[in-house]
């Protein structure tokens, strides 16, 4: 990773046409983000470098993108699998009451009587709903899911970094 380029957008998949287009699985809920590219950083196995994009456009439920640079079929080949990065300040506003994974991961999560339940250590994509991986403060090696939805998750305070969540009896039994 290269300084300040810190956050995953998307995963190259594969060359798209002749022209040094490549085909992008995006990470981003906001597709259109793809338009207000200007560079970013692309990591392979554990070399990265930075490229000015050319064009960017939506292709269904993917990106096309274009380096400046990478001009052929063969040159897009080679970016097959790598990692597309942006700087953290360039990421889009989220609404109220939204946050982006990274934001959650580390913080401490309490009942809504106050007690500690341990700490937010994953946010795992779901199909409905992401779910939350809590490691417990109470028994070391237990972890607990918990559904990343409103009708659980009261508060998030991340300047306080803490989450306070109300989830029905037993559920952190199982």
């Amino acid at each position: 990773m290269i300084n300040g380029y810190d956050v995953v957008i998307g995963k190259i998949l594969s060359p798209h046409g002749i022209g040094g287009m490549v085909k992008v699985y995006p990470y981003s809920d906001f597709l259109d983000r793809v338009k207000l590219l200007e560079e970013v950083e692309l990591e392979q196995n554990a070399f990265s470098r930075v490229y000015p994009v050319e064009k960017a456009s939506v292709h269904g439920n993917y990106w096309l993108i274009k380096f400046r640079g990478i001009d052929c079929r063969d040159m897009a080949e080679e970016l097959r699998g790598s990692l597309i990065r942006i700087p953290r300040e360039e990421r889009l506003p989220l609404p109220e009451g939204s946050y982006y994974h990274d934001q959650l991961e580390g913080l401490q999560v309490f009942d809504t009587s106050g007690n500690l339940l341990g700490t937010v250590v994953e946010v795992i994509p779901g199909g409905g709903h992401d779910q939350l991986l809590i490691a417990r403060a109470d028994e070391k090696d237990k972890t607990n899911y918990i559904p990343a939805v409103k009708d659980f998750i009261r508060q998030v305070n991340l300047s306080e970094g803490i989450m306070v969540v109300e989830v029905p009896e037993g559920m952190l039994d199982l």
